[in-house]
């Protein structure tokens, strides 16, 4: 397994697109959100942003973060006389953080339905080329690097602090933040939501309809969840039952605007959200904007 940097949260930073397995949601169900306006959505260029979007890390933003991560990293192991993971390293193997609205609406456009079935087009790619080459540290740098060495001085004959130096680079990363607020993570806030949209009757009625339609067409499936995580190809496989029911799939979406309904009730949601708690989402923006500078400048030597 190859080292970690040390950033925190790069897992959760990804959970709000990882949405194959769907999620209950928090919180109680009140009166649901009015909708604003429903656009007509035939392809995923046609989904205006999600009010989400703006507070979660970007892949560019998280490579960036990852990055100066690894350059703090290894600037304080060097103090002690030790070699640590590089950037190439560092970011090998972050996850694609493009924002993909296929993850939250399933599939939309007709060509990567004829072209994938359900699954991802970017693809995966070959994983032991990512992890193949990557530095791994040894037992005594890891013990600097997480504070665990005893008795431990740098070459200027500091102590090693509290934390080794994964405490003093996470400091670093974090100048100019909100206490508290930890802007990686914010995307799982967004995720519980999830459920309540599926659940919401606006929703559920369109689901209902395309179910018909898709019943028409010879498949059978209660909602587009359903399809997408057929067993048959969950794994992502291109078989060619997936390609023909996933262009089915799209064809009865753009026919009932299914995702247009979808995307409507899922802004409703998460604006409202966002409106009830503006005070944590002004905080939870300038965090973000605080850690993306940090990281550009960390990177550009401006420190």
């Amino acid at each position: 397994m190859r080292a970690r940097t040390g950033v925190r949260g790069i897992a959760a930073a990804v959970a709000l697109w990882g949405l194959a397995a769907c999620t209950d949601g928090g919180g109680g169900d009140g009166e649901p959100p009015e909708i604003r306006t429903i656009p007509t959505v035939r392809s995923s260029a046609d989904l205006p942003a999600l009010p989400m979007e703006q507070y979660v890390f970007s892949g560019e933003d998280l490579r960036a973060y990852t990055q100066a991560g690894a350059v703090l990293s290894r600037r304080c192991m060097e103090r002690f006389g030790m070699n640590w993971i590089s950037d190439k390293d560092a970011t090998r193997d972050l996850p694609d953080l493009t924002v993909d609205p296929t993850r939250y609406f399933t599939i939309i456009d007709a060509d990567a339905a004829r072209e994938h079935g359900y699954a991802d087009p970017r693809g995966d790619g070959d994983e032991q080329q990512k992890t193949s080459g990557s530095y791994e540290p040894t037992d005594a740098e890891r013990s600097v690097y997480n504070g665990s060495a005893k008795n431990v001085t740098d070459t200027s004959g500091r102590r090693l602090g509290k934390g080794g130096c994964a405490a003093e680079v996470d400091k670093r990363l974090d100048e100019g933040g909100v206490k508290g607020i930890d802007a990686l993570k914010v995307g799982n806030e967004f995720y519980t939501l999830y459920g309540k949209v599926q659940r919401d009757s606006r929703v559920t009625e369109a689901f209902e309809k395309w179910s018909a339609c898709l019943k028409k067409k010879g498949f059978t499936y209660a909602t587009p969840m359903d399809a997408a995580n057929d067993p048959e190809w969950v794994s992502g496989a291109d078989t060619k039952a997936a390609v023909s029911v996933a262009t089915a799939d799209v064809a009865c979406k753009q026919r009932l605007n299914t995702v247009g309904i979808w995307y409507a009730v899922a802004e409703a949601y998460q604006r409202t959200y966002i409106d009830e708690k503006a005070e944590h989402f002004a905080d939870v923006l300038a965090t973000k904007k605080a850690l993306v500078k940090n990281a550009a400048d960390i990177i550009g030597g401006a420190e």
